[in-house]
């Protein structure tokens, strides 16, 4: 990083006036809310010094001249618009994990079959995610030092991301789009060990997965994705807000649906389903801290689902979670080297 490299003035003036915009919905006032703007603009700040290209312009995309019609979420589970299917080395995984006989050499000997994954979960048990203080340098290793459970669920949850491949760059920008999903899992992950509730592997691979009705919603209704997008650009609205008016419901309600068609865990599911809804987030750590995390990493200007308006959350229940501004910066200098193993990772996984 370049933590230790002095600003200059022209980054911050950049990063200040993108982090207004991305705050343009928010109490600034709060101490909460100022606290993360402070760190906003530090980081995009930075980001801006490394790579410019992150920030670059959102395309232009005219206001929707009709009404749609609402869509019942449910009724496109049904239909034979093909939304994606669960990747064949995730239902192997889930063959082994449920059969009483299997063993955790099972386990490894399935994964090693699938290389990129493979790679994937050794950068992951090897990086500032976990820092043990060995080199695993198999998956074998990584199974018995992780857990069975553990990995399968990082497993589980990387194994989708090259579902989305060939959607178009101007609505949702994939490599941004997955930026914004790393985060949001990481900070979710860490918040799970700051306040040692929750499990942080799910927690990660569920804010991994928060967003994952947006791209779904692009593959399965991309006339009114693309209305919702142009809505939340012009109107400076928050993206799931957008996506009710003109369809009816979310990329929560999808994503949340899709996750319980796909038969996996109701913590994942309950996650995903309620990251836009703080109250039914609050019955479960996985859902509560996707729910900050989300918010947090938007806060950091990282990445992006196409949604980039950072959404007002007031002090209270910030604090009441342990949230303190104070505790806000000792998390988020904690997460530099994380992030940036992540983000790292994440990069040889696209190269």
């Amino acid at each position: 990083m370049t933590d230790h490299i002095p600003i200059p003035e022209e980054f911050v003036h950049k990063a200040t006036a993108l982090m207004e915009d991305r705050f343009i919905r928010t109490d600034r006032e709060q101490p909460v809310m100022a606290t993360l703007f402070e760190l906003g603009v530090e980081h995009v700040a930075r980001d801006l010094m490394e790579n410019p290209e992150l920030y670059k312009p959102q395309a232009e995309l005219p206001m929707p001249t009709r009404k749609f019609d609402k869509v019942d979420p449910i009724s496109l589970m049904r239909t034979e618009i093909k939304l994606p299917s669960l990747p064949q080395v995730f239902i192997e995984m889930r063959q082994v994990i449920n059969d009483p006989a299997s063993s955790a050499s099972d386990l490894a000997k399935v994964i090693s079959r699938d290389t990129a994954l493979s790679a994937f979960l050794l950068r992951m048990v090897n990086s500032a995610f976990y820092n043990f203080p060995a080199q695993i340098d198999t998956i074998s290793r990584a199974v018995a030092v992780v857990g069975t459970n553990q990995l399968s669920t990082l497993a589980m949850g990387t194994s989708v991301m090259d579902m989305f491949k060939g959607l178009p760059a101007d609505i949702i920008d994939l490599e941004l789009f997955w930026r914004h999903s790393f985060a949001c899992g990481i900070i979710a992950s860490q918040l799970s060990k700051t306040f040692k509730q929750g499990t942080p592997e799910k927690c990660f691979v569920a804010g991994l997965l928060h967003d994952i009705g947006r791209p779904v919603l692009m593959m399965a209704l991309p006339e009114q994705a693309i209305a919702a997008t142009a809505i939340s650009r012009h109107k400076k609205a928050l993206m799931f807000k957008a996506e009710r008016v003109v369809t009816g419901f979310d990329h929560s309600e999808l994503g949340g649906m899709l996750l319980r068609k796909w038969n996996l865990p109701f913590s994942l599911v309950n996650a995903v389903l309620n990251h836009h809804n703080p109250s039914k987030a609050a019955k479960s750590p996985e859902a509560l801290y996707v729910y900050f995390a989300n918010v947090i990493a938007k806060a950091m200007g990282v990445g992006g689902s196409g949604d980039f308006f950072v959404r007002n959350v007031n002090n209270e229940r910030w604090e009441k979670n342990g949230l303190t501004p104070d505790k806000l910066r000792k998390i988020d200098a904690e997460l530099g080297p994380i992030l940036d193993d992540a983000f790292s990772i994440l990069k040889n996984m696209a190269a």
